[in-house]
């Protein structure tokens, strides 16, 4: 491929910050190497208390992955991901070729990559469509991973006892709760989860979405009436393990871009998958068996603000 200019880069790494993390941690760095890009993890962005396993971390490292594959495409140019595990530089995770033809498919993708949002507010009773549904299951199987509606009356039950476990578990943890202290509420100007996009607190009945309060202050916000019968899914994989979360990563932002472009707001329910001992609640036993990655509530709400990102020179590795 033609060189990369420092305009390129800049569009590159302005794609791949806008990427969800776990607290908007932004957990990555990231290095140019003639024309591929490398991607490493940030271990002083880690959670080792919210996050033991690390599975959210590599989600992701791989939704950012993602990105750069879409800003990329835009550009005019393919992308080709090798997924690493390498004990001789522990922090490379993934190295990203640029060359060939892109993909017109996540090319289009690309006028989304900073109007995407974590929408915590109540959206309205209006069901998406079978076809949209299945649209967005393709996306998902298209980076090797599925998406599974939870519409049975019994899944859905089991996700709120294991969900409603994990927030008690989480809320009696001094470490977790001092994690989440670290990254979560008030003004934030370069990463973290400002209280501006807390959202409304729901008003009781099953969980719909994820209260990330943690102060006395944050707790306190408006109570709001969510949908009835909030529309959940559960992005799956068929193994497990790092190189696997990295491809659960690259999946769920492909969703929640197409789901952006649809005009879906979206945000996640992932307590119960952050502790390993619920996990297996969330599977349907009558199914074929997968490994859950993310709980996705989707639906249609009103617009949120974004929530900061840190500056492209705080996450680029010099050459």
């Amino acid at each position: 491929m033609n060189k990369l200019t420092e305009a390129d880069r800049e569009r590159l790494l302005s794609a791949a910050v806008a990427a969800p993390s776990v607290h908007n941690t932004q957990p990555w760095r990231f290095r140019f190497v003639e024309s591929t890009v490398e991607v490493h993890r940030d271990r002083e962005r880690e959670l080792p208390a919210e996050d033991p396993s690390r599975r959210m971390l590599f989600l992701s490292l791989g939704a950012a992955i993602f990105n750069l594959r879409v800003a990329a495409a835009a550009r005019g140019t393919g992308s080709a991901v090798r997924h690493l595990m390498d004990r001789r530089r522990p922090d490379l995770v993934a190295v990203i070729e640029l060359d060939g033809p892109p993909t017109p498919s996540i090319a289009g993708l690309a006028p989304y990559l900073t109007k995407r949002r974590t929408n915590r507010e109540p959206f309205t009773d209006e069901p998406l469509s079978p076809q949209l549904r299945a649209e967005l299951d393709l996306c998902a199987r298209v980076e090797g991973a599925v998406l599974q509606w939870i519409d049975k009356p019994t899944r859905r039950w089991w996700l709120r006892i294991a969900t409603n476990e994990a927030t008690t578990a989480d809320d009696e943890d001094r470490a977790r709760t001092a994690e989440r202290r670290h990254w979560v509420g008030g003004d934030r100007a370069a990463d973290g989860v400002p209280s501006s996009a807390l959202g409304s607190r729901a008003a009781g009945g099953d969980p719909v979405v994820r209260d990330l309060a943690a102060t006395e202050a944050d707790a306190q916000r408006p109570v709001a009436d969510f949908e009835a019968h909030p529309q959940l899914a559960v992005l799956a994989t068929r193994y497990d393990g790092p190189i696997e979360w990295l491809r659960a990563g690259q999946a769920l932002e492909h969703v929640l871009l197409e789901a952006t472009a649809r005009g879906i707001s979206t945000s996640l329910l992932n307590q119960a998958i952050e502790h390993e001992e619920l996990r297996t609640q969330i599977n349907d036993p009558l199914g074929p068996w997968q490994r859950p990655q993310a709980v996705i509530r989707f639906g249609y709400g009103t617009p949120v603000p974004p929530t900061p990102r840190r500056a492209i020179n705080d996450v680029l590795i010099p050459d």
